[in-house]
């Protein structure tokens, strides 16, 4: 089977995780995969995929250009005469649009026996495709060129449903997450990634950007410093990190650790992972930390409560004083996190994280 694969980069994020792990399943699978991207490195390629992937840029024309300028007419030229025309006369057995936005707006122009899309956003808090299309109805629209929309979690494909309607197509697979490949990585040890000891160790995952909240959750952990003292670690990058050093420059207990290629070893040293974010679409930063036996304390999104056995952790409120809460009791009670440690060593499985979910997601692409 001949399968295009369309996404809006190579390597970054969750969606990209995704993205490699599917493509080089279907590979081994034996189909004949290309993938089409906008944004990628030649290094990245030949870490992340199977050198068995056909890979191209795409578009391969487009450039920084003002308005109506000599290059902003011949990408103008290359979009309507390629994209309207050359690229139409391909068919390909699938096309699979990765994310959605510009990539689903590219591969519903396609020909394709079957076509399908992934949505990995909840759309109630986080509705960012908007820009992409001139109304609702029309993203709507465009969904329902696909026959089937695979959403990484209900609470996405719920959210879909409130926010545009119903297009019809919506079924959910998770996210496949290598946890054998999680748990070797967690193994490596970095120089900044050892504990002060001798003092809880929270850590927090993500893109800092505003939506996560790690400003607030700085500032209630300052608040109960001096109830318990402990250690906040934050692992991520983004457009609030500049505003975040600021606020940490005087509090000694917080390290803000930039992005990391490898998070793992980071997750495994804590005692608590901690999640203050206000959306998610699945929470897989929440099931890396319970592949490595840490427990969660995480305000409840409703796909991090779908996800999330509360055997293994602690859901809270939204509000700041459920929050605080929720943190002061895991840290003046360390029994609870213990209990839930054992509970997440005695009761997790991860056997149905990897090859079940990629078995589920090549069926849906096969059938």
């Amino acid at each position: 089977m001949e399968i295009l694969l369309l996404s809006d980069r190579l390597d970054g994020g969750g969606v990209e995780t995704v993205l490699q792990s599917v493509s080089a399943d279907l590979i081994r699978a034996g189909h004949r995969v290309t993938l089409w991207t906008p944004e990628g490195t030649r290094q990245e390629l030949r870490e992340h995929y199977l050198p068995a992937l056909r890979y191209r840029r795409y578009p391969f024309w487009k450039k920084d250009a003002k308005p109506y300028t000599l290059s902003w007419l011949f990408q103008r030229a290359c979009r309507v005469l390629l994209e309207q025309g050359l690229f139409r006369l391909k068919k390909w057995d699938r096309v699979v649009a990765m994310k959605e936005a510009q990539s689903m707006r590219i591969a519903a122009r396609l020909r394709a026996d079957k076509k399908l899309g992934w949505i990995h956003t909840d759309f109630t808090t986080l509705h960012w495709t908007k820009y992409f299309f001139r109304s609702d109805a029309e993203e709507l629209q465009c969904m329902q060129g696909f026959d089937r929309l695979a959403c990484v979690s209900d609470a996405a494909r719920r959210s879909v449903i409130q926010t545009l309607g119903d297009p019809g197509n919506l079924c959910v697979r998770y996210n496949p997450i290598d946890a054998a490949a999680i748990r070797e990585k967690a193994k490596a040890r970095p120089a900044d990634a050892v504990p002060t000891g001798g003092k809880p160790l929270l850590v927090a995952v993500g893109r800092l950007d505003k939506g996560k909240r790690f400003d607030l959750l700085i500032e209630l952990c300052r608040e109960l410093q001096a109830e318990v003292p402990h250690e906040l670690w934050i692992v991520g990058g983004g457009e609030e990190e500049e505003a975040l050093k600021h606020q940490c420059a005087s509090l000694a207990f917080v390290r803000l650790l930039g992005q990391k290629e490898n998070p793992y070893p980071y997750i495994a040293a804590a005692d608590l992972l901690v999640s203050a974010s206000e959306s998610e679409s699945y929470g897989l930063t929440v099931q890396e930390a319970l592949i490595l036996g840490v427990p969660v304390l995480a305000c409840a999104c409703p796909a991090i409560a779908e996800n999330l056995d509360e055997r293994f952790g602690k859901l809270t409120g939204f509000s700041r004083q459920e929050l605080r809460e929720g943190l002061r009791a895991l840290l003046t009670r360390p029994e609870l996190a213990a209990q839930y440690r054992e509970n997440i060593r005695q009761s997790y499985d991860c056997s149905l994280l990897w090859q079940p979910r990629l078995d589920a997601i090549r069926s849906l692409i096969e059938e």
